[in-house]
Order: structure tokens, then sequence, then C-alpha cells
């Protein structure tokens, strides 16, 4: 899969969980709100073949180490492909401003989570910019902290990609350095995106604690919100479509239920420590697989499941929190 998640730079082995001694710090933690882009995200599929490190086998192995330029150009063309396939979502959502719905989640998080920040929260939003100054592309690969670090590049990953862990992290830096008194800070990473069959919106939110004077994250946990279609077609042009009709009157409630769920499941998330982590993350536990993930519960109501979700040969490893939409 090259997808979405992208937390903060360059961590080694951040904790899954923040003890219970060490979550209340004085004074509390300064929140940012960091949203790098100013539409909605296409993203791609490449296979396992495309990851060097485990999944592909050993030709997958030997086509990657051998022609290192193949992941690169399969990405960047596949890119190209879905970003014009989006262009009437993307028409449909050109006045659609999500900045308030990612500050609206993370004041939830920090109502439901008094320990974790103070309020309000502060939003810094820049979207990444091509050479020549216009607006780039916001498709990016997946990638995961605990596969050696977000900012770590993927051989398969695009320029587009690129240029949004490049933005994101000079995001990172300003916030930390406008608040390089505080003992520790909190980011909030938001990203929203399509899947790349197009059957569902996906808002991924990477929570980060970091202390202002080292450059590596010591807390990071990801969670993917995920509305999809009750009916989708095997057509990604159909599925274009019908969450741009009526002008993206599907698409927007979309985005808005994955923002408001974000913000409602996070603090299940931020309860962890050792011991709940352990036990969420547990496979023995009640398990459930739903938009593409598999893993055990954590949580479950009337919208849908909150679980673990874990695939070493995908770089996997996030909550995930799933919706169904009518169409």
């Amino acid at each position: 899969m090259a997808l979405i998640l992208l937390p903060s730079p360059a961590f080694a082995d951040p904790n899954d969980y923040v003890p219970v001694d060490a979550r209340e710090v004085e004074p509390a933690r300064p929140v940012a709100v960091l949203l790098p882009q100013s539409r909605i995200a296409s993203s791609i599929e490449l296979g396992r073949i495309m990851f060097p490190a485990g999944g592909g086998g050993a030709l997958g192995l030997l086509i990657i180490n051998g022609q290192n330029s193949i992941p690169e150009r399969l990405a960047e063309g596949a890119l190209e492909r879905v970003e014009t396939r989006i262009v009437p979502l993307l028409e449909a959502l050109d006045s659609f401003d999500v900045a308030p719905l990612a500050t609206g989640a993370t004041q939830v998080v920090l109502e439901n989570t008094p320990w974790l920040g103070a309020g309000p929260p502060e939003l810094l939003s820049r979207a990444p910019e091509q050479p020549d100054g216009e607006g780039a592309s916001t498709g990016v690969s997946f990638s995961n902290p605990r596969s050696g670090g977000l900012f770590e590049y993927e051989s398969n990953q695009t320029e587009a990609a690129q240029a949004w862990v490049a933005n994101t992290s000079d995001l990172q830096r300003e916030f930390n350095a406008a608040h390089a008194d505080a003992e520790e800070v909190a980011q909030f990473l938001w990203r929203y995106q399509m899947s790349p069959d197009f059957t569902q919106v996906q808002v991924v939110a990477d929570v980060s604690l970091f202390r202002p004077g080292e450059s590596e994250a010591f807390y990071t946990q990801q969670l993917i919100s995920s509305v999809r279609l009750r009916r989708p077609s095997f057509v990604e042009e159909e599925n274009v479509a019908t969450w741009a009709a009526n002008d993206g009157a599907l698409a927007k409630r979309a985005i808005d239920r994955a923002f408001a769920r974000a913000g409602d499941m996070l603090p299940h998330i931020l309860a962890q420590d050792e011991a709940g982590f352990e036990q969420a993350t547990d496979l023995d536990r009640e398990s459930v697989t739903a938009a593409g993930y598999h893993g055990p519960v954590l949580f479950h109501d009337d919208a849908g499941p909150l679980f673990w979700a874990r695939d070493d040969d995908q770089n996997l490893a996030a909550f995930v929190a799933t919706q169904v939409v009518r169409n």
C-alpha cells in the first residue's frame, strides 16, 4: 500500500503509551493542530513487492535492489492516474474547509483527556508547493513510525509525498521553536484522503509528544478513521462520481463524520497505559475485519468498531475506527 500515515520526524521506537505517572506536566503542554494540506489527498496501492523490507519475497528483493528506480516510477505513474480520477471530487470540495473540523476534533480530545495539554489548540496549516509555486499533489505513501520513523523515506514514495513530509517537518519545528520553554508539547498531525479505490474517506490522526529540545517524539500513536460507502462500485470513477454528486454532499458528510469519530475515539487510545496497550493489542481478543483492516477490538458502539491493526509487510501499526455511509 502507498497510502496515508505520517507522524513526527525520525523517531526511534517511540512509546506506544504514556505511563500514568508521566502524564501530568507543569505547565500544561501546548497543543498544535498540524494540517499540511489544502485539499483532499489521493492515495495509491502498489502491492507488497514495492517494500524493500518485508514482502515481495526473493524476487521482489532482487528487483528492488537491482533496479531502485522501479518503485518510484510505478508510484509516480499510479499517483498520476488517481490524480486524474479525483478531479471531479476536488472540484466539488473546492471551498470546503476542514481546518475547523481538525481543530474541533482536537478540542474534543483535550476535553476528554485533561492531562494531555492546555487548550485551545493552535492551528498550523500550510500546503506544500511545487517549485513553480503551484499547489502540489497531496498523494503520499504509507509509512509508519514503528518501521523506523515516519520521515524515513520508503523507496516508493513520490515527490508529492516527500514534499508533504518536508512541509510537515517544517510545521513541527516551527511549533516546537515557538514553545522552546515548554517542558513538553503535544502535536496532532491530521491528514484526510481517499482510499486507493475511492470507496473510503480516511482521516488519519497522529498524536505525538515532544520535548522541544529533542528532535524525536517520545510518544506517538496513530488512528485511521474511515467512512466507507455502503454500496461501492468496482469502478473507481463511479465511486468518485458518487462522492462528488450534489456539490460533494456525501463526501462532506463523510469527512465531517470521520473527523468527529477521530475526536471521540482518540481518548480511548490515549487512556492506555502499558497493561492497557498490551491488552488492546492482544491478538487472542475478539477481532474484527473492516475497511480492509483486521485486528482485536478495543471499543465498539453503534457507529462501528475501534480496533488495533498491524501488518508488518505493509508497515502498518495503528488503531482503526470504521463507519459506513449510505449512498
